[in-house]
Formats: structure tokens, C-alpha cells, sequence
């Protein structure tokens, strides 16, 4: 395992807390988005080699700074040795809630396995046009894959269970990142969130795209999301009965 970057960052309220929320990028990925902001982490495969024991300490130490929650990005690839870290980790005094920051795209198979060792999932639902998805980061069926694992997500945490404070202790974020541009994407995603959304989750619509990694060469600019545009999606969401969450 591989581990591109750590720090301690400001994501939604309800897993920072009054002091951020951990997170940990590991090196590789199962999508190829042109536009990743850790392209060279994600499809280049930059990083420290770490093992397993190292990556116990290293979620300890960010414990110990005081994070409410830690999110991992990157997991399915290195689900072996991460898994193996989070039982390291538990056994040395880890308590703080574990996420994964998911792409949406494992297999079932990968998801129902991980599933016990985290607490929780950030879900990014990138696309409900498959040939977009194809053609953004290489991977064919994107929506039917991600609509299976949300499924499964729901399955295993039920609705979201929140502390006295308001921090998650259970359950899943659902995120969007509007990609400029491609507003069908966007109105369907939402669409597609709405109605397979059983337990409620919380969607968080992300307007701040950044042209990282290849974008230039698959998507042409502008690469900004006019106001009256979030605005609109923003409605729309809500018209559809999905509950939105601040934006990271």
C-alpha cells in the first residue's frame, strides 16, 4: 500500500467538528477521471510505501490531533492491507469514526467485504450518464455499479445516526461534483439520487471544479458553475425531496 497524502481538512459539519475531519489519500484508483484533483496520487501512483502498522499509527496520529472523523480515499485497490490497518488500529486504541471516500464504483463484492470496517461512507455518485462516465474516466456502466453499491450502503447502515453534538456516527454522505458544462448529468444524477434514496441521505452539491490532472484534453472550458446554475440544482433537489448538506 501506498499512501499519497494526509492531512486534516474542513469537510461537512457533521464530520469535522470543531476540528476537522482526518484524511487520508491512498495511492492508485479503479476510475480514471481526467479531472482528479490528486491526479498524480490517484492515476500515477505517487506515495510512500506504508504497512500495514504504519498506516494503524498513522490514523492514531491523527486521532491524536483531535479529528472527529477519518476519511479514506482510495481503499478498494489496497482493501487487503487497509483492512488489516483499521483491525491494527482498533486494537492499539482507535475510536474515532472511520469513512470511506468512495467513488461508487467497486465491485459489490469489494464493498460488502469493506463494509464492516468503517463506519461510514462519503459517496461521491459521479455520473448518471454512463457514456459521459466512459469517456471522463474510463469505465463502462457507471450508473448501474454505483445504484447497486448505494443499495448495499443502505442496506448495511439503515438511516444515519448522529451524536448529541450532530456528528455522524453512522451512515452515508452522499456527494456531487457539477461538472461544468455537462448540466444533464448533473439534473439526472439528481433525479437518479432521489428516487433510489431510501434512508434519506444527505446530498452535498459541489460547484467548485477544479481542471486538475488531463481535463484539458477531454473536457473544453469554461470550467466555472454560474450561481443561477447551483441555484437551480439546488432547487431542484430539494423539490425532489433529497435533504442537502453544507458543500465541502
Amino acid at each position: 500500500m501506498r499512501i499519497g497524502t494526509f492531512y486534516r481538512n474542513r469537510e461537512e459539519s457533521c464530520i469535522s467538528g470543531g476540528a476537522g475531519c482526518g484524511v487520508v489519500y491512498l495511492s492508485g484508483c479503479d476510475m480514471h477521471c481526467a479531472y482528479c484533483l490528486v491526479y498524480g496520487i490517484s492515476q500515477q501512483g505517487r506515495g510512500v510505501p506504508y504497512t500495514p502498522q504504519q498506516a494503524a499509527e498513522l490514523l492514531l496520529s491523527l486521532q491524536q490531533r483531535g479529528v472527529s472523523h477519518i476519511s479514506l480515499a482510495n481503499v478498494e485497490p489496497s482493501a487487503d492491507e487497509v483492512t488489516e490497518a483499521v483491525m491494527l488500529a482498533r486494537r492499539q486504541g482507535l475510536t474515532v469514526p472511520l469513512l470511506n471516500n468512495f467513488n461508487g464504483y467497486a465491485s459489490p463484492a469489494v464493498t460488502r467485504r469493506l463494509l464492516p470496517y468503517f463506519q461510514g461512507y462519503i459517496m461521491d455518485f459521479k455520473y448518471a450518464d454512463a457514456a459521459l462516465g466512459q469517456r471522463l474516466s474510463g469505465v463502462p456502466g457507471y450508473p448501474d455499479r454505483a445504484l447497486r453499491n448505494l443499495e448495499l450502503l443502505g442496506a448495511h447502515y439503515g438511516a444515519n445516526r448522529y451524536g448529541p453534538q450532530g456528528l455522524l456516527q453512522s451512515g452515508v454522505l452522499l456527494r456531487h461534483l457539477i461538472l461544468p458544462g455537462q448540466w444533464q448529468n448533473t439534473e439526472e444524477t439528481i433525479r437518479l439520487l432521489a428516487a433510489h434514496n431510501p434512508c434519506g441521505y444527505p446530498l452535498s452539491l459541489m460547484p467548485d471544479f477544479v481542471p486538475e490532472g488531463n481535463t484539458a484534453a477531454v473536457q473544453p472550458p469554461p470550467y466555472t458553475v454560474p450561481p443561477e446554475r447551483l441555484r437551480h440544482f439546488l432547487g431542484m433537489a430539494e423539490t425532489l425531496g433529497l435533504s442537502l448538506t453544507d458543500p465541502v
